[in-house]
């Protein structure tokens, strides 16, 4: 007898595949004449066939209605689910049905094979199961070809009785979490009004552009994302549907994709992109699938190029002086790489640079036979500003001065580890005064700059010899982003897009290649604008470096740049200051002046003396796997100048009890560690 070891098979029948059927979401079909009932998108008849791939002229419908059973809006979907009206109470929000909600009025279709069911299957997917229900069809069946489903509808204005005739039928019924499903009854009409050319591949008519603008301002509470000719933008409904009276905090929660019992004081490194936006993306993105060559070779440039316009509008720039680039990490490197290195060049870096940066400059210190050399200047916190401001000045005087060198510098606006402030304009000057160029790395940087319109001025600080700058900061966008000043190479970075500016065309010409180089590359003497070095360098997914249009229409609704960094700065100094009260140890900024939306507090928990660095990170390991896992929460951990520290950053969904709740873990955390 043959085994089914695969070691010893001896019968060659078993080494052919086992055949099976497809993944079905319930009950296994019949091979044909199966009857399913329909209750929202499949309604159509043309999305139907679109579904099942044939035109279904052997299929019958009729209106139908479904009984026990209540329809509803699947948040921010445009379709609807199906759940036992037993249980319905629990997604209304005054918790009673009228009865005409206690039935669903839809269409039963008789006739379809086990592929068809296959074909639907797929196409309602793992948020609905496939169960055996009865359905009461209201009208005779007719065959699909010669019915109007709106038509059908109209004849099921009273409901029947309970007891009718009854047809056992498919259904696909919700198992997704109900929180997911809005409190309104999904109406038939409504979607073929604003929402029904989504889905039959065509475009919009004017009217059902307006229909589809004015309903989402109502889904998204005031902000709407407006697919125009398939392009988007949040706009707010009205003067009263604007979000600047909406208190900040956990209220701010519903517009963001985060778990409702998580707690994030870690945005410093992962940010969140509202709602508003990823509706966007998926609007603009189901546009480039749909018709790609005509989005990437006609429509992306025009959109990048509207971008760009936003940002340079944002920070006092010329459209063509400012491009859109990968990451920060990119936009560092695109300048290094422009930078023609000698012998005796010297790259400097500080012992708190971000760490992507900072083997950045180590790679352009090692490779080839001629290669700067790396100097790094130490930095301890708690230091002031002046305090740090001197020791910058006589690290530069002190470096050898040969003939014909250049020294350029790396500074990081605002640190990651710790999370605090440099005097980088200060230090630009700096650089200036002592023949440096100057990169600033300004990572989180982009809205306190703003808050405090330095942007606008920060070409004073700027050298007029040509220095190299850089920025970063958050915009609840999809990418984090970055953009050059090329009188001082400047990256920002607003939370998931990257852009580059130069404010002063003069000193376009130092920057020839993109990183890596590409299609926007000449050859000299030809000279390319600057901008379209950058259009298009490689395949990629494009639609997320085009979402800093509408988080930027985003946090003007809900109030401002100053709004939000003023919340953020004030959540931060008191949340800071009660997680030291609850550790029993300290804040590392006691002035303020290294405030920055991210404070950080020193954890009661020695270091090991003489310790390895492996011991470290794994132990630092150990108490991020127990704050994500046990706990449900995240905060930064790291070691500075011999003590542990936590880096607690504030946004407009936190509030004084996060920092709290956080400490109390860490407290628990540092207690067992230390026992």
């Amino acid at each position: 007898m043959a085994t089914t070891d695969p070691k010893n098979i001896t019968d060659e029948a078993q080494l052919e595949p086992t055949i099976r059927g497809p993944p079905w979401l319930g009950p296994e079909p019949a091979s044909e004449g199966n009857t399913a009932f329909f209750y929202g998108t499949l309604m159509h008849p043309n999305i139907l066939r679109r579904v099942i791939t044939h035109e279904g002229a052997e299929l019958e419908v009729a209106a139908a209605i479904l009984f026990d059973h209540t329809r509803f809006h699947v948040k921010y979907c445009d379709y609807p689910a199906v759940i036992s009206s037993d249980i319905a109470s629990q997604v209304i929000s005054n918790g009673t049905l009228a009865d005409d909600d206690k039935a669903v009025r839809g269409v039963a279709v008789k006739g379809l094979t086990s592929k068809d069911i296959e074909l639907l299957d797929v196409f309602e997917g793992d948020e609905y199961s496939r169960d055996e229900v009865s359905c009461a069809p209201i009208t005779e069946f007719k065959r699909l070809s010669a019915v109007d489903t709106q038509q059908l509808l109209a004849k099921s204005g009273t409901l029947p009785s309970p007891s009718s005739a009854i047809v056992p039928t498919f259904v696909y019924k919700w198992k997704a979490p109900i929180t997911r499903l809005s409190s309104n009854i999904w109406n038939y009409d409504r979607f073929l009004e604003e929402k029904v050319w989504r889905w039959l591949d065509r475009e919009p008519t004017v009217e059902e552009q307006q229909q589809d603008m004015t309903q989402q301002r109502v889904d998204m509470q005031g902000i709407i994302v407006a697919p125009q000719g398939g392009e988007g933008s949040i706009l707010p409904a009205s003067e009263e549907g604007k979000l600047e009276n909406t208190a900040f905090g956990h209220s701010m929660k519903k517009y963001f994709g985060f778990a409702p019992e998580y707690v994030n004081l870690n945005c410093g490194s992962f940010g969140g992109v509202a709602k508003p936006v990823t509706e966007y993306c998926d609007v603009l993105a189901s546009r480039a699938e749909a018709r790609p060559d005509r989005f990437f070779r006609f429509e992306y440039i025009p959109l990048l190029a509207e971008t760009r316009q936003r940002v340079a509008e944002m920070i006092g720039a010329d459209t063509d002086e400012v491009v859109i680039m990968q990451n920060a990490t990119h936009a560092i490197n695109t300048i290094l790489h422009n930078f023609e290195w000698q012998e005796g060049d010297i790259l400097v870096g500080f012992s708190t640079s971000y760490y992507a940066v900072a083997r950045t400059l180590d790679y352009f210190t090692e490779r080839g036979s001629v290669h700067p050399t790396l100097s790094t200047m130490p930095l301890r916190f708690p230091s002031s500003h002046a305090e740090i401001l001197k020791q910058f000045r006589e690290h530069l005087q002190g470096l050898p001065n040969k003939a014909g060198r250049k020294v350029v510098v790396v500074i990081d606006a605002i640190v990651s580890n710790p999370g605090v402030t440099l005097p980088w304009e200060e230090m630009v000057k700096i650089c200036k005064e002592e023949n440096a160029w100057s990169i600033v790395d300004a990572a989180h940087g982009l809205d306190p700059m703003i808050k405090e319109s330095r942007l606008s001025t920060f070409a004073k600080a700027s050298p007029t010899s040509g220095q190299p700058t850089a920025t970063n900061g958050f915009t609840l966008s999809e990418v984090v982003a970055s953009f050059m000043f090329l009188a001082g190479l400047h990256p920002i970075t607003p939370v998931l897009d990257i852009f580059e500016t130069s404010p002063y065309t003069r000193n376009h010409h130092l920057i020839r290649t993109s990183f890596p180089t590409s299609w926007g590359y000449v050859s000299p003497p030809a000279v390319q604008p600057f901008h379209k070095i950058f259009d298009w360098t490689g395949t990629n997914d494009l639609v997320p470096l085009l979402s800093i249009i509408p988080a930027l229409d985003f946090r003007q609704s809900i109030g401002g740049e100053q709004k939000i960094m003023d919340y953020n700065n004030k959540i931060a100094k008191e949340g800071g200051e009660r997680m030291a009260e609850i550790l029993g140890t300290e804040v590392m900024d006691h002035n303020g002046e290294l405030l920055n939306a991210m404070v950080n507090v020193r954890l009661p928990l020695d270091v090991t003396p003489n310790g390895l660095l492996w011991d470290h990170l794994n132990l630092s390991q150990a108490m991020m796997q127990q704050l994500l896992y046990d706990h449900d929460c995240f905060v930064a951990a790291f070691i500075h100048d011999e003590k542990w520290w936590v880096r607690a950053s504030a946004q407009i969904w936190t509030e004084i009890s996060d920092f709290e709740y956080v400490a109390k873990v860490l407290k628990q955390i540092c207690q067992e560690r230390q026992n």
